[in-house]
């Protein structure tokens, strides 16, 4: 593999001079593979600036409690946190979180009545992320001081890869179609938007550097095949702690629904840790943010300097982790406070005898 990494640094090193012309090349390559866009050269470096000071910073993260097919009614809970931090003052932070419990067949329609019962996981999932986004906005708007900047914090992608997985399009075109909404809704208020995604997977510069080879996906040549590396191996070696890479465009289908300026670009960042092995996170932004070197500039200067207070991990992404998650006694509570309020109701509740033995083991 490291023969393959050093391939695609020496690729990686060819494109910069040439990268107008490779951008055409990516654009027509996409039928085949997820390739990154082109917005400069991908060979730039980009060392961090200071972090304004005051600063508003907000983060936002979501727990769940799926539907169980063993316990009636159906139903599942979400918990959303909501975190703002105000730096350079003596304010306050906001530190909370919010339940969302569902169990009537409301908040989908028809659609959702008949996936609810079926215990869909990747719907619960898509409805924490929309949540997640929403009370982000929410919390961004409330936390929000006149002529001091603010950056919204999300965990994770802002590409809805998910909603690809369900069998029923129309669903998915709603909640795609509800997400953007919500993304359109930080433009129009000037709220800047980034996610972190640690430890990322992606291939798509690495699949720009092998539409630039003339590689093939049938048979590649393990001799010359750049196939198996990862974008962030690539910026490991690339990048020196704290810098940022070149900006890239997601090519990814899904986010036809979103605005032209909604559409998710990305970078990858270089982050030191006081304890363990350094890492390379990938930071996605809106178009309207990587448009807007003063907004790109903000990302990155806050984003690096969270990572440098959570020893690698944005502290305000930890927290907002810490006040959302719903662990394993917490949940046995949740079904046990229902069973109760319904039975003071004077409703039906039901188990499977599998759900009930697990609560009374014999043993």
């Amino acid at each position: 593999m490291n023969d393959r990494l050093l391939r695609a640094l020496e690729t990686l090193a060819e494109c910069g001079p040439r990268w107008e012309d490779l951008r055409a090349q990516a654009e027509a390559a996409t039928q085949r593979w997820l390739v990154a866009g082109l917005r400069e050269d991908p060979t730039q470096r980009w060392a961090p600036g200071e972090r304004p000071t005051p600063l508003t910073v907000v983060a936002t993260d979501g727990s769940q409690v799926y539907p169980d097919r063993h316990v009636e009614p159906h139903c599942y809970l979400l918990n959303i946190s909501q975190i703002a931090f105000q730096y350079g003052t003596f304010e306050r932070p906001l530190i909370e979180s919010m339940p969302h419990f569902k169990y009537r067949q409301d908040d989908l329609n028809d659609q959702f009545d008949q996936l609810l019962g079926n215990a869909t996981d990747e719907v619960v999932s898509a409805l924490r992320d929309e949540f997640e986004l929403n009370a982000l906005l929410d919390v961004a708007r409330g936390a929000r001081i006149p002529e001091r900047p603010i950056l919204a914090m999300a965990d994770g992608t802002l590409i809805r890869w998910m909603l690809r997985r369900m069998r029923n399009y129309a669903l998915e075109q709603e909640l795609i179609e509800r997400y953007a909404g919500i993304l359109a809704a930080f433009q129009q208020e000037r709220i800047p938007l980034c996610s972190y995604v640690s430890m990322p997977g992606n291939t798509e510069v690495v699949n720009l550097l092998r539409v630039h080879r003339g590689e093939r996906d049938e048979a590649p040549d393990p001799e010359t095949t750049l196939d198996g590396v990862l974008d962030r191996w690539l910026f490991e070696r690339l990048l020196e702690p704290g810098e940022r890479s070149a900006v890239f465009e997601s090519a990814s289908h899904i986010q036809r629904e979103y605005g032209v300026r909604d559409r998710i670009c990305y970078f990858y960042i270089h982050i030191a840790a006081r304890r363990g092995e350094p890492e390379v996170g990938r930071v996605e932004v809106p178009t309207w943010v990587a448009a807007d070197a003063g907004l790109l500039d903000l990302v990155h200067a806050t984003v690096l300097s969270e990572c440098e207070k959570g020893d690698g991990y944005p502290m305000i992404l930890a927290e907002a982790h810490e006040r959302a998650v719903i662990r394993a006694r917490e949940r046995d509570l949740f079904y046990g406070m229902l069973e109760r309020e319904m039975s003071v109701a004077g409703l039906r509740h039901t188990g499977s005898r599998k759900q009930a033995s697990k609560r009374q083991p014999k043993v």
